[in-house]
């Protein structure tokens, strides 16, 4: 194994360029220079694989499969339509035989499995955000369509980035929800210490696992804890999973007619790899709410859920504030939260707490219950009612925004560099 850092830097950085360079040719047609370039993608990993003592053996082989592939001049597409055609023709027994039940393939697949999330969310329960909703949809459009051109590079790959609490779980969880899809939810920090020495395995198995239960959505929440960049301090541990999801990623051979969408999201873009990133070719923004997102977010959370407002609109906001003309209480509101730079996820809480004061309010002694026995509680009859600006302005002094402007803005600056979706401010 080399001690050279730099070496195996340039290694992989030559292996990702070409890797990259026979994607490009491929998806414009190009089967011999892209065989050309597979080619030299799997030489430079034989030579990084030296470098750093790891075995990328499978992966090799599959570069060099894709490789004698095109260089016969037929599509990659075609090929792995028609051997997974042949597999779907095997008859259940030979499945059976091949992986009885209780082998560790078995064991594998139910580990996998236990990341599925059931999930009713769908576009109507996310309050704003709608340029981004347009730029996923269009992305799943393209990416669901089976006869297209090959200049039509539609993918299946999608990073959403932004502050903590504005909505990038949701949105996921809308994606699967909206298109009734298996919605693997993956912290991949977690996969890591559940299976530790077993994760690159895992890894694998996952998008297996994925592409069987197809359609299916894999959310790598927080990917950015796996993927730190390169330049910082990484152990072989997390070097080896990293490539392992890098190769998933590029899945030279799950080309087939299975719809799996990756979705990913971190809350700090700019410490990810820039391998990672490139493997993401569509990067999209999730920003603070705007005024019309944070009032129908507030909506979501008080009127929506059954508790309504009580009093004028200006009554709710301090006479600095510009309220815009309306009845809502919640534009108002939001006026405000927007002005603070709220996140959704403080919104939330916001509403939270304005609903809790009314309930106090309206529930004297609600704490003197707890002396009663849970059974009781269950069918306790709570009072309610409206909430009120009163209720509102106590539930500001407790409850503020979370993230620094300073941070905001970070996140634009990046947008406008590595970002793919409609930059809203």
């Amino acid at each position: 194994m080399s001690d050279d850092p730099f070496k195996i830097e340039i290694l992989r950085d030559t292996y990702e360029d070409h890797f990259q360079t026979a994607q490009q040719h491929r998806h414009r047609g190009e089967k011999q220079d892209a065989a050309r370039a597979f080619d030299q993608a799997a030489t430079a990993l034989e030579k990084l694989a030296a470098a750093t003592g790891e075995d990328r053996a499978t992966d090799i082989e599959r570069l060099q499969r894709a490789a004698s592939i095109l260089r016969s001049g037929e599509r990659l597409d075609d090929y792995f339509k028609r051997e997974q055609q042949a597999d779907d023709d095997e008859s259940q027994g030979d499945r059976e035989r091949r992986q009885p039940p209780g082998s560790d393939d078995d064991e594998t697949r139910k580990q996998m499995e236990s990341f599925i999330c059931e999930t009713s969310t769908t576009w109507d329960d996310i309050g704003g955000l709608e340029s981004v909703q347009r730029d996923l949809k269009r992305a799943i459009a393209l990416g669901s369509i089976e006869d297209t051109p090959d200049a039509v590079t539609a993918t299946d790959r999608i990073l959403l980035f932004g502050p903590p609490g504005t909505g990038k779980t949701l949105l996921a969880s809308a994606v699967a929800g909206s298109l009734d899809a298996s919605f693997f939810q993956v912290e991949l920090g977690n996969l890591l210490s559940k299976w530790y020495g077993e994760s690159s395995k895992q890894i694998s198995a996952l998008f297996d696992t994925a592409a069987d239960l197809s359609p299916s959505v894999v959310f790598l929440d927080e990917v950015d804890s796996l993927t730190q960049s390169r330049s910082s301090e990484m152990n072989e541990t997390s070097r080896r999973v990293l490539d392992t999801l890098l190769s998933e990623l590029d899945g030279v051979e799950k080309e087939d007619d299975a719809f799996t969408l990756t979705l990913a999201a971190t809350n700090t873009p700019w410490a990810l790899d820039s391998a990672i990133r490139s493997r993401f070719p569509q990067r999209i923004h999730v920003p603070l709410p705007d005024e019309a997102a944070a009032a129908e977010i507030i909506r979501i959370h008080t009127v929506k859920g059954g508790i309504g407002f009580d009093g004028r609109p200006v009554d709710f906001v301090p006479d600095s504030i510009q309220v815009p003309r309306t009845e809502d209480p919640a534009e108002a509101i939001a006026k405000l939260c927007v002005d603070g730079g709220y996140t959704g996820r403080d919104l939330e809480a916001l509403c939270a707490a304005a609903v809790n004061n009314m309930l106090y309010r309206r529930n004297p002694g609600l704490e003197e219950l707890v002396d009663v026995s849970v059974a009781k509680l269950r069918n306790h009859d709570l009072e309610l009612g409206l909430i009120q600006p009163g209720d509102v302005w106590e539930a500001f002094e407790t409850t503020s925004s979370s993230l620094p402007e300073e941070d905001v803005a970070r996140f634009y600056e990046w947008s406008e560099e590595y970002g793919t979706g409609t930059v809203a401010r």
